[in-house]
Formats: C-alpha cells, sequence, structure tokens
C-alpha cells in the first residue's frame, strides 16, 4: 500500500498546502492568542489548528526540563477524554531513543514515520507501546517536531499520530512538512519559552518573599521550610477548592506573609519552649493586626491577599477566632484557606514547645474543626488533596516542577 512506501524521514523541508488556509490558521491563532492568559488553554488552542493543519486524529505537546519530557496537552479524536488522562498526564519521558519524542529531543531533528508498524531495520530508536496497551489506540503514522528557541535550543516536542485522506483512512504524513504546521510549531515553541521564564520569574519572587517572611518570623531554617509547606499546601487547598488560577496563584504568594505581624513579637515570647501565659498568648495574637499595619495600604493584588491573609487566617468559621471575630464567610477565602494550611504545619511539625503530633491524629483534629475553626468547604478541599500536599512534606523537591501543577 501507498502509506508504506515511505522511507522513515528525518529532517524534511517545507511544502505547499493550501496558501489560504495556512494563512486563516496562523492569523485565527494570533488573534486568540492575544486573547488567551492561561498557559495551558494556549497550548491546547495551538495543538488544535496545528492539528487540522496536519489532519492529525491525535497529538501531544511535550515540554522538556531537567533533561526530561512530560506531556503538557493531549488531544484524540478518537478516545474518550478520560482515557487520554489515564495515560498521557504526568507521565514523563527520557531524553533518548526509547520513544519517538525523546529521539526528537536528542536529535533536535523532525522524524517522520509512515507506518510505525513497519520501521526499517537498525532505526536507532523505538515507539513506545505503552500508551497503546493501556487504551487501544494504535498510532500508525507519526510526525514529530522538535520546538526550538531562537537560540536553537530544544525545550518541547510536538507529536502528530494518524493522518487522515478524506476517506477517513490512515496515510502518511507527506514527506515534507506543511508549512502551518512548522509556523504553528514555532508559536508553540515561542509560548512554552515565554511561560518557562515567567515561571523562573515567579520562583524568584516566591523565594523573595519566603526569605523576607522569614526575616520577619523566627529568623531560623525551621521557619523557611513552615513557610514554604503554608505556600505549597495553601496553593494546593485552594486549586482543590476550584479557585480560579489567578487566584490560586495570589494566595500561594500570599501565604507565606501570614505571620508577618510577629516582627513586633519580643523573641523571649515566640522562642520560649514551654506553654505561654494568657497575657503571653494575647501578645502573640497582637501579630495578626500588625502584620497588616506593616503591609500598609494595597499597592496591588497581591498585596491586597497579603494583607487579607495576615489579617484573618486566625479567624475561625464559627466567629470564636481573632482578631475581629468574623463568622463564616465574612473570612475572604485567602484567610479561610492558609487557616487550614498553617494548623496542619503546626500540628504536624516539631517547634520549640511541642514534639509533632501522629498524621492520623492530626488529621482526626481537622476533622474535628469541620465547621468549627474551618470552612467546610476548604475541609474538604484539604482532604480531596491530602496526597498532593503530604507528598510535598516527603520530598519538598516536587514543588519545584514549574508546570505542575500550579502552575
Amino acid at each position: 500500500m501507498a502509506e508504506m512506501e515511505h522511507p522513515v524521514t528525518v529532517e524534511d523541508g517545507l511544502d505547499h498546502f493550501g496558501d489560504s488556509e495556512i494563512l486563516h490558521s496562523l492569523l485565527q491563532v494570533a488573534v486568540n492568542l492575544s486573547a488567551i492568559s492561561d498557559f495551558r488553554k494556549m497550548l491546547d488552542m495551538i495543538l488544535q489548528e496545528v492539528r487540522g493543519l496536519g489532519k492529525a486524529e491525535a497529538g501531544s505537546l511535550y515540554i522538556l526540563k531537567r533533561n526530561r519530557l512530560r506531556r503538557i496537552a493531549a488531544q484524540n479524536d478518537r478516545l474518550a477524554v478520560p482515557q487520554i488522562i489515564l495515560h498521557v498526564l504526568n507521565k514523563e519521558l527520557a531524553v533518548s531513543g526509547d520513544s519517538l519524542p525523546g529521539y526528537v529531543a536528542m536529535t533536535g531533528q523532525m522524524l517522520n514515520i509512515p507506518n510505525s508498524y513497519m520501521l526499517p531495520s537498525g532505526v536507532p530508536f523505538r515507539v513506545n507501546r505503552d500508551a497503546e496497551a493501556e487504551t487501544g489506540y494504535r498510532a500508525k503514522s507519526i510526525l514529530v517536531i522538535p520546538l526550538k528557541c531562537s537560540k536553537g535550543e530544544c525545550i518541547g516536542v510536538l507529536e502528530l499520530l494518524n493522518r487522515l485522506n478524506a476517506q477517513g483512512r490512515i496515510v502518511p504524513f507527506p514527506e515534507t512538512a506543511c508549512t502551518g504546521v512548522l509556523s504553528l510549531s514555532a508559536m508553540a515553541a515561542v509560548t512554552i519559552y515565554n511561560a518557562l521564564l515567567q515561571e523562573e520569574l515567579r520562583r524568584a519572587h516566591l523565594e523573595t518573599i519566603v526569605r523576607l517572611s522569614v526575616a520577619a518570623e523566627f529568623r531560623d531554617d525551621e521557619t523557611a521550610d513552615h513557610i514554604r509547606r503554608i505556600s505549597h499546601t495553601s496553593g494546593v487547598v485552594a486549586r482543590a477548592a476550584g479557585l480560579d488560577d489567578k487566584q490560586v496563584e495570589l494566595i500561594r504568594y500570599a501565604s507565606p506573609m501570614h505571620d508577618v505581624g510577629k516582627i513586633g513579637i519580643p523573641d523571649a515570647i515566640l522562642r520560649k519552649p514551654g506553654r505561654l501565659t494568657v497575657e503571653e498568648r494575647k501578645i502573640v495574637q497582637e501579630h495578626s493586626a500588625i502584620g497588616p499595619e506593616i503591609l500598609g495600604d494595597p499597592l496591588n493584588e497581591l498585596a491586597t491577599v497579603a494583607r487579607e491573609v495576615a489579617l484573618t487566617h486566625h479567624e475561625r468559621w464559627d466567629g470564636k477566632g481573632y482578631p475581629n471575630g468574623l463568622v463564616g464567610e465574612e473570612i475572604p477565602i485567602s484567610g479561610r484557606v492558609v487557616a487550614i494550611a498553617d494548623v496542619f504545619d503546626a500540628l504536624v511539625s516539631k517547634r520549640c514547645y511541642k514534639d509533632p503530633h501522629p498524621l492520623d491524629e492530626a488529621m482526626a483534629i481537622i476533622k474535628g474543626e469541620d465547621g468549627k475553626a474551618f470552612d467546610p468547604m476548604v475541609v474538604k478541599a484539604f482532604f480531596s488533596a491530602i496526597d498532593e500536599i503530604l507528598c510535598f512534606y516527603r520530598d519538598p523537591a516536587v514543588s519545584q516542577n514549574a508546570l505542575d501543577t500550579d502552575e
């Protein structure tokens, strides 16, 4: 058959599809990109358009970080979305010949395979059939394109599967890649590169916030770890509670400043190894009023949320908290989220005045405060995301993966 006659091709050039179709797609993507701020939505849109130009039944976009490929967008017209999620998300590939995307990331060369079931002998790569075994979906014709930044460095990979002709039959991709496909691939590369740069800036920003917050509190390494845990847990809970990406990021970045008011509390009280007296406890509670004063009038959204958090993270859902005795939804969602993150960390962490609670005991305490100290919706979100929260406690490095999640 015709689709078996084409050899495997590497580093092909361009051909001429319908110029009007290509121009329309490129203009459509350019217009849409200007209106979309969500990174993943951008990539989903680009992938949809590039699949359309390539007549591909399915496709994926990978991002290359720390010499590993992670799939960040996947589409398949034949599989239901749950099936795709089952096998494509959160799976990483090595940069090697053990997979087609890995080989393309390693060599920086485009790869065009007319029939993956009739590969010539001795090819320096293999087709990974793991997804096929899980879903039954068979990828026959495959086009894999490296995504490169302006410096020529590979930062990701585009993979198109099963080109369909007018009759719906699987045929090889053209021996020379469509101009529009390569142009849209370049757009994907730019989008990924910009996202990586922004993520580096966000990390630097968050680290600065953490360091300033440490200076304001106990001024030791344990406090830095505490603040990072609060930030991670707050972001995870906010996402699980259904807040949008912008709210999640604001809460994640504002949460390290929850105890900034402790800069006004004497060290002798903060570091006291034993129980506090009633009078000392009242002094410590003043940090919730001192913090907002230190932060002053907010000049931007982050400062606004940070001030909310500093002021309200010790308020209680039942109105018995401090400093203002707010009840229920009178407490900003930022304060409700950070409250549960702060209490959980206090329970499971060693402090100068106590040993950590066992995990099951800490979880029971959180459940016991459902509808009392904590918003029931936030408690539900907390327990729905408990595995992700605990993963950070076991290995803080997991939160450094830029596009997990949180992101």
